[in-house]
């Protein structure tokens, strides 16, 4: 394991005899630390680029209200990962979260390599501004923070690809967080670069891993390769419910589900963005469907907000600060007009 860390991570295409990481374990202590009645809420956050912009706004207004749950578990995919961390500490980190995506421009983040040297960077970007934000917003004050938050059995899960095995890593946060080392507090720092790092775009994260006797390095890139959401790991089944207590999901997709027409040029950019695009949307469908059918098989409360149709922007140009910000307005609005949740995916509607 990295840092030689007992169960800091484990694979999403596991199962509970094969998986180390003692889930069920987790699970009560998260559970002994809730007051009687009080109910299980998670928090799954998409990928999605800048459209991290629109779980922001709904964050702030949520705190706003002053209803916003401590959530128990909390997970985060490319920049989900962002936000989830921001998320998992509180209202505290708001500002901060704020900032992050309506004050911070793309430029001064990511620049095009020069095209000679693409071959030995293996990336098409320059992230060194994204990761020195990064690594800025994650210090030792952070890791402090977030070890206090594991401490009370609340868990943080980022998600990464492995290229190595094709299999979602996750990643508990919190956990690493409390080895309280400089080497820890680069792991996580990682992790986030790593979960947010686009193949051939952004370079991906080499993740250094012993097992006590053989040393290597694992290849690592976004998370949202593997899934777009997700909210616990595919062979997980809980008996909170047997138990009598109360549960709620809630999936905020950075980005949207339903199909929307735009004329396309014939052109090999054009054609190429459009398509990766609707991959991505198509794929995120999916994944928000396994999440609304895994919460009604272990009856927990479905919650999902995505940017609808009536968002009328598009990231043609999302390197600029103006649509960040949109995006910011029309998520925080969106909360504030109790407009924002769906019982259903739009995907599973009935056909009236």
């Amino acid at each position: 394991m990295p840092l030689n860390i007992t169960n800091a991570r484990f694979w999403d295409g596991d199962n509970l005899n094969s998986s180390d990481y003692d889930f069920h374990g987790e699970y009560e202590k998260l559970v002994s630390n809730k007051a009687e009645g009080e109910p299980i809420n998670y928090l799954a956050l998409s990928g999605g680029g800048v459209n991290g912009a629109f779980s922001a706004g709904i964050l702030n207004a949520w705190s706003e209200t002053g209803e916003r749950p401590e959530f128990d578990l909390i997970s985060g995919i490319s920049t989900g990962a962002i936000v989830s961390v921001f998320a998992y500490l509180g209202e505290d980190y708001d500002e901060a979260l704020r900032n992050y995506y309506t004050q911070t421009s793309m430029d001064e983040m990511f620049k095009k390599n020069a095209l000679f040297s693409i071959g030995t960077r293996n990336a098409f970007v320059d992230v060194s501004g994204f990761e020195g934000k990064v690594r800025a917003e994650v210090d030792m004050q952070m890791m402090q923070a977030l070890a206090a938050e594991r401490a009370k059995g609340r868990i943080l899960i980022v998600g990464t690809t492995s290229l190595d095995n094709e299999k979602l890593a996750l990643w508990d946060i919190g956990l690493i967080a409390k080895e309280g080392s400089p080497e820890a507090m680069a792991l996580i720092q990682d992790i986030i670069i790593a979960s947010s790092s686009i193949p051939g775009l952004f370079p991906a994260k080499l993740i250094s891993i012993s097992d006590g006797v053989n040393h290597y390095d694992e290849v690592h890139v976004d998370g949202g390769i593997s899934r777009q959401v997700f909210a616990t790991p595919q062979w997980m089944r809980t008996s909170l419910a047997e138990d009598g207590f109360e549960q709620n999901i809630f999936v905020i997709r950075n980005g949207r589900l339903k199909p929307t027409f735009r004329s396309i040029d014939y052109d090999l950019a054009d054609i190429s963005v459009r398509s990766i695009s609707s991959l991505t949307r198509n794929q995120g469908v999916g994944d928000v469907e396994h999440i609304y059918h895994f919460s009604k098989q272990n009856d927990i409360g479905f919650h999902l907000a995505f940017i609808d149709s009536d968002f009328e922007y598009f990231a043609d140009h999302a390197d600029t600060l103006q649509y960040m910000r949109l995006l910011y307005d029309y998520g925080y609005r969106s909360f504030n007009k109790d407009q924002l949740w769906h019982s259903l995916p739009p995907s599973v509607q009935p056909l009236l």
